[in-house]
C-alpha cells in the first residue's frame, strides 16, 4: 500500500479555535469548571476572553466590562456583575455558544470529509455545548 496524503490541519486548527472559545465560555458560566479553577478565573486575571471581546464590542459607549476587568476582582460580587451583563445586556453567552454551533458543525463536516473517525466525533459529543 502506498502513503496517502491527508491533510489534518484545518481539522486541528478547528478544533484548537473551538477549545479555546469553549474554554472561555466555560470559565464565565458552568458549575464544574469553577469547581476545578475557580469562579470566573479570566476576569481576576483581566483577559479579554471571547465572550467578553463580544460584551465590550457590542456596546462600545458603555465600559462596564472594562472597568470591571481593570479592577482585576477576586471577590463574586464585580465577577456576578459582569457576567450578568454579558449574558442578558450583551448577550455574548449566547453569541459564543452559536460561534461554537458553527464551529462544531465546521469539524463534524471535515472529519466526515476525512473519512469519518468515530473516536473524534465520540469527543465532538462530549464538548458540545448544543442544548
Amino acid at each position: 500500500t502506498s502513503p496517502v496524503d491527508v491533510d489534518y490541519v484545518p481539522l486541528f486548527n478547528l478544533f484548537g479555535v473551538f477549545f479555546q472559545v469553549r474554554d472561555d465560555l466555560m470559565n464565565l458560566d458552568n458549575n464544574e469548571y469553577e469547581k476545578n479553577k475557580g469562579f470566573a478565573e479570566d476576569l481576576t486575571e483581566g483577559k479579554f476572553s471571547f465572550p467578553v471581546i463580544h460584551g465590550v464590542s457590542s456596546q462600545q459607549d458603555n465600559n462596564i466590562l472594562t472597568s470591571i476587568l481593570q479592577k482585576r476582582p477576586t471577590t463574586p460580587t464585580l465577577k456576578l456583575h459582569a457576567i450578568d451583563h454579558l449574558r442578558h445586556r450583551t448577550h455574548s453567552f449566547e453569541y459564543t455558544e452559536s460561534i461554537l454551533n458553527t464551529l462544531e458543525t465546521r469539524i463534524r463536516c471535515e472529519i466526515e470529509a476525512l473519512g469519518g473517525n468515530d473516536q473524534l466525533i465520540v469527543l465532538v459529543d462530549m464538548l458540545s455545548v448544543r442544548k
